[in-house]
């Protein structure tokens, strides 16, 4: 027997199933909307505070498992019963390849110059491309939506001389830097601007804190000596091991960063819950 949720004051009561999907629908927005988005789509008002965006519920996770699984998983945070999630596995994967990318770069990196281009770009740019190159939702008052500096086919059509006259400069669309910048500190930012992809942005979210920016440790203070990894991305690390143990290592790591989703006994009950998944299971809108 299905059943259906009605509203009195702040306080869900099981009404029939008269009313089931319009308080799945409900509880749906109360609970889960801030975060999955209003159609689901994982794009809600609170996504931008994850480190990984929230899960799309349009990828066919849901069909993946039963509404009982669903709930426990909801409720209480019980793992899924499916050992692979086809969807999920292939955006690991993708992950996985984008930070493999970005480590091979790390013992080519120049890192004093890039250093130094990191402090300008956090003094100078931050504000509108956002800490790893993705323009914040909020931008400051007047400012035209800037470009996704992670975009691989941007950086591959833009030469460091383009982008040279740009940080000093200015260019359709971009004002320049006031007060300008030197040319040595321009050639530092294009450099730093040069390591952005989505592969840094996922190493600085889940490895940097222990591995460094540079790939070659942080140093530790007391007491962290036996806990801080002494692996160092070298060429070294690269000739000792295969990619598939790199790639699972990496695999590792992300999934230890993963967004947590909170569980919901604490604020709701198994009814409210199985009637937000009675309603996503018969479709978003």
């Amino acid at each position: 027997m299905s059943f259906g949720l009605a509203v009195v004051g702040a306080t869900w009561v099981v009404v029939g199933a008269t009313v089931e999907a319009e308080s799945g629908r409900e509880a749906y927005l109360r609970y889960c909307a801030n975060c999955h988005g209003v159609e689901g789509r994982g794009d809600g008002v609170d996504a931008a505070r994850f480190a990984r965006p929230p899960r799309n519920l349009r990828d066919g996770f849901l069909d993946a498992y039963g509404i009982d699984d669903l709930v426990d998983r909801i409720l209480s945070g019980k793992r899924l019963s499916l050992a692979v999630d086809p969807a999920k596995w292939a955006e690991l994967e993708t992950k996985t390849g984008e930070v493999l990318e970005h480590l091979r770069r790390l013992a080519r990196v120049r890192w004093l110059q890039v250093a130094q281009g990191w402090a300008l770009y956090l003094s100078r740019c931050v504000d509108c491309h956002g800490p790893y190159g993705q323009p914040p939702m909020v931008l400051p008052s007047g400012v035209r939506r800037p470009r996704d500096l992670q975009e691989g086919s941007w950086q591959r059509s833009v030469t460091d001389a383009t982008l040279l006259v740009a940080v000093r400069h200015g260019r359709a669309g971009m004002p320049a830097l006031v007060p300008q910048i030197r040319e040595d500190e321009g050639r530092a930012l294009v450099a730093f601007v040069r390591l952005m992809s989505p592969g840094f942005e996922l190493y600085q979210r889940a490895c940097a804190v222990c591995h460094g920016d540079d790939g070659r440790g942080v140093q530790p203070t007391a007491g962290e000596v036996a806990r801080l990894p002494s692996v160092r991305f070298d060429r070294a690390y690269f000739a000792k091991r295969s990619e598939t143990e790199i790639r699972a290592a990496i695999r590792h790591m992300l999934r230890e960063h993963e967004p947590a989703m909170p569980h919901f006994a604490a604020v709701t009950d198994r009814a409210t819950v199985r009637a937000i998944v009675e309603y996503l299971k018969r479709g978003l809108p």
